[in-house]
């Protein structure tokens, strides 16, 4: 994908997805954060929840317990302790 953001999320385990995004959705204790491609670097604490990736104009959701968030102009790496597509929940 031209214009995307290089995502990583990772948990102890395994690298849970490693791949291209138009834009990144956390929660952090400021709220909703959307980051995109070239936005100003930050690293924050995310709450547990939903992280929304937009994938080729699709959202795909998936949940966190939590933990942290580092950006860069062109990438996002998140690191939590759990992590499940939104369809693998029961």
């Amino acid at each position: 994908m031209r214009d995307s953001l290089h995502v990583k999320i990772m948990t102890p385990d395994r690298i849970f997805f490693e791949g291209e995004s138009e834009s990144v959705t956390v929660k952090t204790g400021g709220g909703d954060r959307q980051i995109l491609l070239n936005r100003r670097p930050f690293s924050s604490k995310i709450n547990p929840g939903i992280v929304k990736l937009k994938i080729d104009g699709k959202e795909k959701k998936l949940a966190t317990a939590g933990g942290f968030i580092n950006t860069e102009y062109k990438s996002v790496t998140i690191v939590t302790h759990y992590a499940t597509w939104e369809t693998e929940q029961a």
